[in-house]
């Protein structure tokens, strides 16, 4: 980014500074000239449209990840309430060799944390209308599977990003450089 001298030296910065920020604005110029060269723009309104099709281009990948993590997390936690479902089977099993009504209470009062367990982890799957049990292998491919498309979409969304980023300079750039081009004008014209 090109840096306002006049709002620097407002600020109460020096004249080793001013020097400075004029050369690394030169520099600036030249390197976003370059760019807008590079990219084949032909006019500030066409950098207007590229950057706003970049901006759709962001904000679309942007839900598309955000829809991926989304069923990454539910897919993570139906795994998470499977596996809990699962440990608890041997307690739940050992429930129903019981014989007695009063072995069948103190086998259950015996293992009340894995009832608690089972019993939350079916209350889960009620609540989310699952009545067959995933297969946890198919489970765990599918969620290796969201993590592989949520990490080539974090890609995607960082070139995006950049090139958005990019462009925004760029853009920030030539607008400064048109505001003060009138300036530099009129200074020239003084001097004849």
């Amino acid at each position: 980014r090109m840096v306002d001298r006049e709002a620097k030296r407002a600020e109460g910065k020096g004249i080793g500074y001013d020097r400075w920020a004029a050369v690394h604005n030169l520099k600036q110029m030249a390197a976003t000239m370059s760019i807008y060269e590079e990219s084949g723009f032909s006019s500030p309104e066409e950098l207007e449209a590229t950057l706003a099709a970049a901006n759709a281009g962001l904000h679309e990948t942007t839900g598309k990840l955000k829809a991926v993590e989304s069923t990454l997390r539910e897919k993570k936690d139906l795994q998470k309430q499977l596996l809990a479902y699962i440990k608890t089977k041997p307690a739940r099993d050992g429930l129903r060799a019981q014989k007695s009504e009063k072995a069948k209470r103190a086998y259950r009062e015996q293992h009340e944390s894995e009832f608690i367990i089972s019993e939350s982890a079916a209350r889960y799957f009620k609540a989310k209308g699952i009545s067959k049990l995933p297969a946890s292998k198919a489970l765990q491919t599918e969620i290796e599977q969201l993590t592989k498309e949520k990490n080539a979409l974090y890609n995607e969304y960082r070139e995006k990003k950049e090139n958005v980023r990019e462009l925004q300079t760029v853009k920030g750039n030539i607008e400064q450089i048109l505001r003060h081009e009138p300036e530099h004008r009129k200074g020239k014209d003084h001097e004849r």
